[in-house]
């Protein structure tokens, strides 16, 4: 539904994490979209079609998408982390 935090699989091996916005017959509408790529340090996000007004609406098309899921807690953490205005600390943890 509107607002959720999902994951999508592109046919292309792209992971996108957006927030869905709404559905039609043939493409889904997603906003504040990151790519989940491969880092030096483990993973990493990316901006998700760069080139695009990032406060609006991206249009998928559904053919394109081979599957979509909603996000684990640990990345659903990270990506509100990114788009908070106000930092928010890590939790502890224990290091060994």
């Amino acid at each position: 539904k509107d607002g959720d935090l999902i994951t999508l699989k592109l046919a292309s091996g792209e992971e996108v994490i957006a927030n869905y916005k709404s559905g039609a017959d043939s493409y889904i509408s997603i906003e504040k979209a990151l790519v989940l790529m491969q880092g030096p340090q483990g993973l990493a996000f990316g901006t998700f079609f760069s080139t695009a007004q990032q406060d609006k609406p991206i249009n998928i098309a559904k053919d394109k998408i081979t599957s979509i899921a909603y996000i684990n807690d640990k990345i659903k953490e990270e990506y509100n982390r990114v788009f908070s205005k106000i930092e928010v600390p890590k939790k502890p943890s224990i290091i060994t």
